[in-house]
């Protein structure tokens, strides 16, 4: 008999947990019944915890010593089935420890107005390392953000640092980006949108539910190969703009994006003040791809794409087009009487405006344009499309 499928807090090889005593899994195979466990585990080669023989049916063993910030826990389990016969062990599975607690929060340096929106901020840290060993990059927001490494995005994780009450909590990842980066200049960007923090909320679409200022928390930790320690925290010696492509995100009604752009930085940060608890954000991604099944001309001869089933998602292009073409993308759960798309179902009017609108803006650049929403979704089952650009579907 032996276990496998090992997890902790039901995460497979987390990263960043904060629960004191978190709880180890596994599920059995060959064998009947298991009779008896063991775990071995270990940090930096040296055993921490030996929990000896336990009788016991139970898949599941809390972990019972104190940890420290940062620590890294490997471990592995052997059973014993019904005739009390051991078997191998399993292969080795860990978790990790989180820590966010020594950086600034900082936001764009400009006037904040209740009731006006703004562009999404860009913000950018270039820094020198030596040869990088191990890498953390522990990273949370007041608003949704997506950070980059010398270009390369960070994480698979999407609207991130998810849906919270920003008055109790702020949920944070931790990243291992060991792969991202370079010894000599490294550059790490951000960029930071509304989402549920001052963005559209509830029917209404109220907007600042929890406040008025988006900001943004980081802290890269690098343990170098000649066994020193780097950290890159976010602070006043950051470069920031608003300048960047997506000119407006909202998680409700949409995005408005114009390829052409690219941040200047030519700003600085503003250092700011938040008193909510940080908290590991202890969850995985999830993703599913979906394809159109249906490509609709409607009467008025508007082009709209069915898919299978409502879901709750977004629509990614990738097309070939000239400088100035645009894509407008207006997604809705249904089509009216007349087999026009419409949104009124799912639209509230307040002071004359409608919300959601679940639209995507996207004026292009020469060539190639690819693009997926980072900071909304919507609610839909099709999408119609308006744009001078030939396009298929996939």
């Amino acid at each position: 008999m032996k276990a496998v499928r090992l997890k902790t807090e039901y995460l497979q090889d987390p990263l960043g947990i904060d629960i004191p005593h978190p709880r180890l899994f596994w599920t059995c195979e060959d064998g009947i019944t298991q009779s008896a466990f063991q775990i071995l585990a270990a940090t930096d080669g040296r055993t921490v915890w030996d929990s000896g023989k336990v009788p016991s049916g139970s898949m599941h063993a809390d972990y019972p010593n104190a940890l420290a910030s940062r620590q890294r826990v490997s471990w592995r389990v052997r059973l014993w089935d019904e005739n009390d016969d051991p078997g191998a062990w399993s292969s080795e599975a860990f978790f990790e420890m989180g820590l966010l607690n020594a950086s600034d929060w900082i936001a764009g340096d400009y006037p904040v107005r209740k009731k006006q929106r703004y562009p999404v901020d860009c913000f950018r840290k270039v820094f020198s390392a030596g040869q990088v060993q191990k890498a953390r990059l522990y990273l949370t927001a007041c608003g949704l953000y997506e950070a980059r490494l010398n270009g390369r995005r960070v994480g698979g994780a999407l609207l991130t640092p998810g849906s919270t009450d920003y008055r109790k909590r702020i949920q944070y990842q931790v990243y291992d980006v060991t792969d991202l980066l370079r010894g000599g200049e490294n550059a790490m960007t951000v960029e930071l949108a509304d989402g549920w923090y001052r963005g559209s909320n509830g029917g209404a679409g109220q907007t600042n539910t929890f406040g008025t200022q988006t900001k943004l928390l980081a802290q890269l930790e690098l343990t170098l190969a000649d066994g020193t320690t780097q950290t890159v925290c976010s602070d006043g010696s950051w470069a920031w703009s608003n300048d960047g492509p997506i000119r407006f995100a909202d998680l409700k009604d949409g995005e408005i994006v114009d390829a052409n752009r690219e941040p200047s930085y030519s700003g600085s940060v503003r250092v700011v003040e938040e008193h909510a608890p940080l908290t590991a954000s202890d969850n995985v991604p999830v993703l599913e791809r979906f394809a159109p099944v249906e490509r609709i001309t409607t009467p008025s001869g508007k082009t709209v794409l069915k898919y299978a089933q409502n879901l709750s998602g977004y629509v990614s292009f990738r097309v070939t087009a000239h400088k100035g073409q645009r894509v407008h993308i207006t997604m809705g759960e249904t089509l009216d009487d007349s087999g026009e798309l419409t949104l009124r179902n799912i639209q509230c009017v307040t002071k004359g405006r409608p919300s959601p609108l679940q639209e995507l803006d996207y004026t292009c650049r020469e060539g190639v344009n690819e693009y997926t929403p980072k900071f909304y979704y919507g609610g839909f089952q099709y999408a119609q499309v308006d744009t001078d650009v030939e396009f298929r579907t996939e």
